[in-house]
């Protein structure tokens, strides 16, 4: 077939083990390769590696593991700080993806010959009369394509997804199938630089932030009504840690690190109209000044709401909100669609 050397990457994870076995039954000739990114994560660490190494052992492919902790640290872990310093609440698997994974894997496969990346994300891609499309993942529990909003447009032929048109059930089937010891494995969860998931005292000792600078807790019209220990302490719609005033609970509306200030309100102050965008990549040809009905999904977890987005130079943009969307967090990636098609999207600078 043409283009019949591909590079697989490998997680240490079932996805992407039977991902692999999928691309050998299409033809594919493999190299199997792991990015060493982080010393203790709860991805691509050591018990990953050899994981990933007995996948290809089994396989008959060869392996290899790549170096990438300084670029890493660079582009993603010093990322994920200066965002809580500024105030916001950072997406590190976004951002590993659109500047560090995809790029440099397909780097490193034309070293090899490979002219195809393949990995183990729920995600689809479809021929399209203007070109290739990234679809959502078949099962809507484990949909990835969120994910890769910010890859570039350009890289889309060279892709495969093997288990984006698989639930999680059939894919641990076929690596039971096949054998596999990964077959039972836990999914990773959270950030994966993080593996106890206690940012704060990652902040703390990585970074060496101090966690405890008290400033002042006001409500919307900036009135005092107490003190807090810290803003890296706190997120947008955070109920947490914050008491009550009158009997009703309070949310963070806001962050304002440079006053030192949280703002604080009831849920019904939580909801906004409009939410401004920058750093956005799109996926399909779309130019400033247009407008297009799309559906958005403002966190990995959240349901994609219908929203109007207006293209607007320097790649930015604007999403309007017909009904207003609860606790849009400066930091975390709005991404659009229109049905199942990944249209782009960017990061979340503000909301009205």
């Amino acid at each position: 077939m043409a283009d019949s050397k591909a590079l697989i990457a490998l997680s240490g994870g079932v996805d992407s083990a039977v991902a692999a076995i999928l691309m050998r039954e299409q033809g594919y000739e493999l190299t199997g390769v792991t990015m060493r990114l982080w010393p203790k994560s709860r991805c691509c660490d050591e018990k990953d590696i050899e994981d990933a190494a007995d996948v290809c052992a089994r396989l008959d492919i060869p392996y290899t593991v790549l170096d990438y902790r300084a670029a890493f640290r660079r582009q993603v872990v010093d990322v994920f700080v200066a965002e809580y310093q500024a105030g916001r609440t950072p997406n590190p698997c976004a951002r590993c993806n659109q500047f560090l994974k995809f790029d440099a894997l397909l780097t490193e496969g034309e070293k090899l010959g490979a002219s195809v990346l393949a990995t183990g994300h729920y995600a689809r891609l479809a021929e399209t009369p203007s070109g290739a499309a990234l679809l959502r993942g078949r099962d809507d529990a484990k949909d990835q394509s969120y994910f890769l909003f910010a890859i570039g447009a350009t890289l889309l032929p060279r892709l495969r997804f093997p288990v984006g048109g698989m639930n999680k059930d059939e894919v641990r089937a076929m690596a039971r199938k096949h054998g596999l010891p990964v077959a039972a494995k836990q999914d990773s969860q959270d950030i994966c630089f993080v593996p106890d998931g206690d940012y704060r005292r990652f902040l703390e000792d990585y970074a060496g932030l101090d966690m405890a600078q008290e400033g002042e807790m006001v409500d919307s019209r900036g009135q005092l009504i107490g003190h807090h220990p810290g803003t890296l302490h706190f997120t947008v719609g955070q109920r947490r840690g914050l008491g009550g005033g009158g009997g009703q609970p309070r949310y963070v509306l806001a962050l304002d690190p440079a006053q030192n200030r949280v703002i604080v309100g009831g849920e019904d102050e939580l909801y906004r109209r409009a939410a401004s965008l920058d750093e956005c990549n799109w996926l399909v040809d779309l130019s400033p000044g247009e407008s297009h009905a799309v559906t958005v999904k403002l966190r990995y977890r959240s349901r994609a709401e219908p929203a109007i987005l207006h293209l607007l130079p320097d790649a930015r943009a604007e999403l309007r909100f017909p009904e207003p969307q609860r606790a849009v967090t400066p930091g975390q990636a709005a991404v659009c669609y229109q049905g199942e098609r990944l249209l782009g999207g960017g990061w979340i600078r503000n909301a009205e």
